[in-house]
This record gives C-alpha cells, structure tokens and sequence, in this order.
C-alpha cells in the first residue's frame, strides 16, 4: 500500500477536502493530480471525465509512451460506449453538467449495476427552476441523475445544466456516483391532507387547538389566552413563515390523526413571536415528541451560547427538538431490559422517522430537507446508542443544504435535550 496522496492547494478544513481524498486515495486512481497539487478549482475537462469513467469502470489502462493519454482513454470510452462518435468536437474543452450525467448514466451499469432507472420527468421539471435550459437530448440523463441524487442542482434551485464543474465538485459527483450511501436521495412524501379536510379537522377540535384563532387565505392568526386578539406572526425577516406554518401544521396534524397520536401548537408573543408545532406520540401535552419551533425573529441556541461562546455564527429561524421516536413498548417488545447494550436494539420507528422527514422537506425544501434530515439523524441515534453520557455538538454548514446547524448536546453540563437550530435557506429546494 502506498502512502495516502495529499495535495498542497486541498486545506484540511475545505468543504471537498473528503471528497478529493477518496477520489485521490481510491485504488482505481481516479483523480490524481499533477506536481502535488489537486487544482480544485480549475474546471474538469470531457477527457478528465472520460478518463475517470473508464478508471471506475475497472478498466487498467496502460498510456503507451508514444500517445497521449487523453487520445487513449477517449478510444476506449468510445468503445464501451459512455462516448458516442461525433458528441464531442473537442475532449480538451471542460464538461458540461448536463453531459457529466449523460457520461454517468451510461457508465453506471459497469460501475454499479445501475441501469433501467425510473423517474417522473414533470415531477423533475417542477423541482428544476431552469429545465427548460437543458438541452433536449440530455434531458433523460439529467432526469436520471437527479433521480438518483448523483447531479442535483445548487442551492438556487437551478441545475444549471451548461455549465462547468470545478475539480472539486467533480470529486464530490465522483464519490457519490461510486457509493450511493453519499447520494441526497428525494423521494416523494405521503399525501397528506387537502387543506379542506385540515381545515375542518382544526374546526371539528377547535378545543384542542386555542391557538389557533382563525384561518384565512392559508394563513393561520394566532392568539393567547391573555391576548385574544387573532395575530399573524412577522414575515419580516422569513417571506416563508406563513406558508411553512400552514404546512408544518397540516402535515403535523395529519400524520398524527393517521397514527394515533397527537398533535399541538402553541403560541408566544416574546422575542418577536413564535410558534410551537408538536408530535405527541402519547398526550403529554407539555413534552411533544417532535417539536418544531418557528421564530420571527431569529434567536441564538442559549445552550450553544452559554457553553461554547461564539461558535454560532448566525441566529437560528428554526428550533428542532426532538426526544422518543418509538411507541412506549417498541423497545420492550424487542426484549430491551436496562443494563443491556443499546446499540443491539433499534430505537426508532419508521413511521414516525417519515414525520421528522417530511417536515423537514417542508422546511429546508425537498432536496435540502432530505439532506438535512440524513445529516441530523445519525447525531439523534448517537445519544441513544450512547445510553448516557456523552458529549456532541456540530456547529457550521450542513452539507448541501446552504444551512447553518447550531447543536449542543451535553450530560456533564446537563444539557440533554436533542435539539437542532438552523438558519433558513436561501431557496427551499
């Protein structure tokens, strides 16, 4: 084995800095560099590409020294048929991103065994802001490759299908389309309730619901018991808060009636107004399960303030927290006794992990919902898995979600509620 390549111009703490090592490192060299640099930034060219495709392939390729290798790798991606003869008038020029993806679809069932791959174009084409741009005879490859959360768009919602990738963001593709652990896979969330039958749920349970003053235009008037007077929360610093609160709520309420459990909001007119969504899985009133907490104006995490001073960067417009997501005897039914290991039983149930998600998907947008949802649930199963007494914490960017997390997490300071702050988006996407 030889020692783990590492490059002068990749700096530990750059985003793709991962991403570059496994490419560089990986026994099928796929991206190598040149002279101890990486060159992240400059763009990647149709016969980088191809070169990289056929490398994934397993195909071992010998440059004789007479040709160059780019005139090689091209002939045998043209032999495999990830090129088509006459697609390019020019390998040396940098690749598109609608032709990476026609390059990856065609190469995957070599690489992974992935062929035959469906999709819903009009469901794309709705998440695309710029679909129209891609040119028509790449559009079932792009359609294939966002299916499969290997290319998906920035946070802008665009694709932006002709345009150029830079080396690193190649290495992060790379690595996805190799390990499809590292894919942001969207899948379609349940259908939940009409905003008629949600409408009318409130209505029918108006005494479960004193918050909730009025409905009007999907916008929902709040009030307190010792301010009756119905209040909309200020859109001021989020142009979202009304529409996301109108679904948040729908979606909360509507999981809970299908499953059993209940469903609250509360209202509060400190630090500029906020509202409180909760998932009770029993009717504890005072403790839902998963608790979504909308601010008009952004706070910080006080948590995160008071133990680790200046570590977040931005306030936070949304409050996340989150405690049992299983039924009371899931664990016993497993034959869970204290004293045994955690990590030998599962702590969580499906049904109600699809609530956490779908909220999220409301919130961040259904790609950026999603990876912030595989990003935040690994740290929610850690404290369990833990059984007591740990430390945790992430503060920064979430990985492709443009979103700041602000998250702390400690039993020596008795800090031991599972909750996540975040900033907004820019786009929900």
């Amino acid at each position: 084995s030889h020692a783990a390549l590492s490059f002068k111009d990749v700096p530990r703490e750059a985003w793709y800095y991962e991403h570059v090592q496994y490419v560089a490192n990986h026994p099928r060299e796929l991206m190598v560099g040149y002279a101890g640099n990486f060159g992240p930034l400059d763009n990647l060219t149709v016969e980088q590409f191809i070169k990289i495709a056929v490398a994934a392939a397993g195909k071992g390729v010998v440059v004789p020294s007479d040709k160059y290798w780019g005139d090689v790798y091209v002939s045998i991606g043209l032999e495999l048929g990830f090129v088509q003869p006459g697609e390019f008038t020019d390998y040396k020029r940098p690749i598109t991103r609608a032709e990476m993806a026609r390059i990856i679809i065609r190469s995957l069932p070599m690489i992974t065994g992935e062929k035959d791959i469906p999709y819903n174009e009009n469901e794309i084409r709705s998440r695309i802001a710029d679909y129209d741009s891609i040119p028509v005879n790449l559009r079932e490859y792009v359609c294939k490759a966002y299916q499969l959360g290997i290319l998906v768009g920035g946070t802008d919602g665009k694709f932006n299908p002709n345009g150029n990738l830079t080396r690193a963001s190649a290495a992060a593709v790379i690595r996805k389309m190799l390990e499809p652990g590292q894919r942001t896979v969207y899948t379609s969330p349940e259908e939940v309730w009409s905003d008629e039958e949600f409408e009318a749920y409130i209505r029918e349970n108006a005494e479960d619901f004193y918050a909730i003053a009025k409905i009007e235009d999907r916008k929902i008037y709040l009030r307190t018991a010792d301010k009756p007077t119905p209040t909309l929360l200020s859109d001021k610093y989020n142009p979202d808060i009304h529409e996301l609160l109108y679904e948040c709520a729908k979606t909360m309420a509507y999981y809970a009636n299908k499953n059993g459990n209940y469903f609250s909001i509360a209202y509060n007119d400190f630090f500029g107004g906020s509202v409180s969504l909760g998932y009770h899985l029993v009717s504890d009133i005072y403790k839902p399960d998963i608790e979504l907490i909308i601010y008009a104006e952004p706070q910080m995490n006080y948590h995160a303030e008071r133990y680790a001073p200046g570590k977040q960067k931005n306030p936070s417009y949304y409050e996340w927290k989150l405690r049992a997501l299983r039924d009371p005897d899931f664990l016993t039914k497993q034959g869970w006794e204290p004293g045994m290991n955690h990590r030998d039983f599962v702590w969580t149930q499906e049904k109600y992990e699809k609530v956490f998600k779908h909220l999220c998907q409301i919130v961040y947008g259904p790609t950026q919902g999603t990876a912030f949802y595989d990003f935040v649930f690994p740290l929610y199963q850690k404290v369990f898995y833990a059984g007591g007494w740990i430390e945790d914490s992430y503060f920064g960017i979430v990985p492709e979600t443009g979103i700041e997390l602000a998250y702390y997490y400690s039993d020596a300071n008795q800090v031991k509620i599972i909750n996540y702050w975040t900033t907004r988006p820019v786009v929900r996407k």
